[in-house]
């Protein structure tokens, strides 16, 4: 509907005119937008309608757009209120909410001028504007919105649930903003939501937030679909990235660090630069190589600021009784500063009788308690906090979850090998090493966990033999008598590891067969090919009954005799690596398929076939390139064979590489520790 006149002069705006005039700025004037807009809030009053299906107001969407200069026009005539400045939309979204969530800058400098008090109102979450603008990471808005005295004062207003400033900067991953708040806000720290988490219980939930959660760590190689590629950005984020922010690094290298971090800029720059596209060929992968390195330089900084902040709130960090003995009432965030410091049971005083742990089970009256920053970190594999948390406090160590399991139990569940080891070295594994947990389970029972650590992806050939090469693994560590242990449901550690995975060895054995079946073709047609080349030679054989080298090669006694030599070489090793292929996959589809031949004995001959299968298919290329050599081709055989070698490897190692290191594991704990025979 039209704008109208009325009779008196005054112009009749309706709803649709002032929106479809906010959304066509750019095609309109801003003094017809300006006018518009304020015919229409004068007409409306303080009962603004909402102009979208969430509620936002015409207000709300010149706050989103960005531009200071309506508002500063409307401000002149007194436009528009306080009271359409506090209208919110269905979520209670002011325009100032939406303006601080979008990072409109200049938009909340002069909506705060008008009242500043404004930045106070809050949500249907109980948010205010400087929290919105924390939630969504933008930074410069927090600052310019702490320079208020009548906001700071009143900042550390909670929302609904609990969650405070620093809550929402370590959801939303803004790990320098947090930083930022951690020292501005030092009582933050400690706090708590309704749930009874503070900001370090929430980073401890964060693994991709570390570079051991995360797919740029060695260790995780296998966590990305393609593992060559992975390797590639592990390598970039080991030599290339130094750390951006100050707080990161020595204060002794802090003043060299811009003019080493302005030179990598400039290298990234120049790989996209105008002269650079005189290689016309490379252009594509120039640019590719770039984005790698800044994608990998904006990781490397979030796990740098992540670490620092950990340390940050670890240090501020009073007392870690709170997290452990802690009992949370409904509303936990309501009553800080009153928990109840009454010690549990001490690991020393756990007795391996089942009957004695039930005194702290899940149904005890302490239920409820704050979760341990320390046990999230185990459960989440995230070493570097580990480590952090237990340099400051290595007491934590010594302390049970819910069900009663301690940090090193927990460990061998997620079968973290590395940070098995390193937890050995920090406690007193022989007392942690025969614990019990609630339901009668010793650390030989959790190790017969279906799975491994959700960062590594694996098929079920390698997940059955990494499973029951982790339980030998935890075999070893273990007392004798644990062998013989049945847990609440009577049953023996070997018994329930049988049942865990009485699906996945048969779908591991599906796997393997399946897979054995195209391998076993492929090195079929390998060896076929090359036994009849033998009988096609380059050049032929001499078919002259009189001649005394009558069946002899014709290139004999020539000058490429030396070249035919290799050809034959290069065609009998394929051959015979591929029929060695052959028969290592026979032996393969004929085994038993027991618990313990995932061990050692069918890794091993899955990694002998698809060295022999490599071998067969690297030997018949160089036979096809050397025959090229022979015949005198007036093409460079060279340009098709290296890079379908290095496909071939590229693969190999795709395909390969998640055995191999399973293997050196493997071999590493047979050679490395002795125990009882299982």
């Amino acid at each position: 509907m039209a704008a109208l006149a009325t009779s008196s002069g005054a112009t009749i705006v309706s709803h649709q005119d002032a929106f479809r005039t906010v959304l066509d700025r750019k095609n309109r004037s801003l003094q017809l937008q300006v006018q518009v807009v304020r015919d229409y809030l004068r007409q409306t009053g303080d009962d603004l309608a909402h102009v979208d299906v969430e509620g936002n107001t015409v207000l709300h969407f010149l706050a989103i757009d960005g531009d200071p200069v309506p508002f500063r026009e409307l401000f002149k005539d007194g436009l528009p209120t306080i009271q359409m400045l506090k209208k919110g939309n269905f979520r209670g979204d002011t325009p100032l909410h939406q303006a601080a969530s979008f990072g409109r800058l200049n938009v909340v400098k002069i909506i705060m001028e008008r009242d500043p008090e404004l930045a106070l109102v809050r949500n249907n979450l109980g948010e205010t504007p400087p929290y919105v603008a924390v939630a969504a990471g933008n930074k410069n808005v927090f600052d310019f919105v702490m320079q208020k005295s009548v906001v700071k004062d009143t900042i550390t207003t909670r929302r609904n649930d609990g969650c405070t400033l620093l809550h929402a900067a370590v959801l939303g991953e803004y790990y320098s903003l947090a930083l930022d708040i951690v020292e501005s806000f030092p009582n933050l720290v400690e706090a708590h939501n309704e749930k009874g988490e503070t900001a370090l219980n929430l980073l401890a939930c964060k693994p991709v937030s570390f570079k051991s959660g995360s797919a740029y760590s060695f260790i995780n190689l296998g966590g990305r679909s393609f593992i060559p590629g992975q390797l590639i950005r592990c390598i970039s984020y080991l030599l290339f990235i130094p750390p951006i922010d100050k707080r990161t690094i020595p204060i002794a290298d802090a003043e060299s660090q811009p003019l080493c971090r302005f030179i990598l800029q400039q290298i990234a720059s120049s790989l996209t630069d105008l002269k650079w596209k005189l290689i016309s060929g490379y252009r594509w992968i120039l640019r590719r190589v770039s984005i790698l390195i800044r994608g990998v330089d904006d990781i490397k900084q979030k796990h740098t600021l992540a670490m620092l902040l950990a340390k940050r709130l670890i240090a501020k960090e009073t007392d870690w009784s709170h997290y452990t003995y802690g009992e949370s009432s409904t509303e936990p965030w309501k009553n800080q500063g009153q928990t109840d410091h009454s010690v549990p049971l001490h690991p020393i005083e756990r007795r391996p009788n089942l009957h004695f742990a039930a005194v702290t089970t899940a149904s005890s009256p302490r239920n409820n308690r704050m979760r341990n920053p320390l046990i999230q970190a185990v459960e989440n594999s995230i070493e570097e906090l580990v480590e952090a948390i237990l340099e400051t406090f290595p007491d934590a160590a010594y302390t049970v979850d819910r069900n009663g399991k301690n940090i090193l139990h927990i460990a061998v569940e997620q079968k973290d090998k590395l940070l098995y080891d390193y937890l050995k070295t920090k406690v007193r594994k022989d007392m942690m090493l025969r614990a019990i947990d609630n339901q009668g389970n010793t650390i030989l029972h959790l190790a017969t966990k279906q799975g491994t650590s959700p960062r590594i992806l694996l098929g079920h050939l390698n997940q059955m033999a990494w499973d029951v090469c982790w339980f030998k693994r935890i075999w070893y560590d273990s007392s004798c008598h644990f062998q013989y242990h049945r847990n609440l449901d009577g049953k023996t550690a070997r018994e329930l590891f049988q049942e865990n995975h009485v699906t996945l060895r048969e779908n591991a054995e599906k796997a393997l067969k399946d897979m054995n079946n195209g391998l076993m073709l492929v090195s079929t047609l390998i060896g076929t090919v090359n036994y009849a080349t033998l009988f096609s030679i380059p050049g032929g054989y001499v078919d002259d009954n009189e001649s005394k080298s009558f069946g002899r090669p014709k290139f004999f006694s020539t000058k490429k005799e030396d070249q035919l030599l290799v050809f034959l070489w290069y065609t009998g090793v394929a051959l015979f690596s591929s029929v060695i292929a052959l028969a290592s996959m026979l032996v393969i589809q004929l085994s038993r398929f027991t618990d313990d031949d995932f061990f050692m004995t069918l890794p091993l001959k899955y990694v002998g076939a698809l060295a022999a299968l490599f071998v067969s298919a690297i030997f018949t290329v160089a036979a096809c390139v050397e025959t090229y050599l022979i015949i005198e081709i007036n093409v460079n055989p060279y340009y098709l064979m290296w890079p379908l070698v290095g496909f071939l490897i590229l693969l190999s190692i795709d395909v390969v590489y998640l055995t191999f290191d399973y293997m050196y594991f493997a071999i590493r704990c047979a050679f490395s520790f002795t125990g009882q025979e299982m």
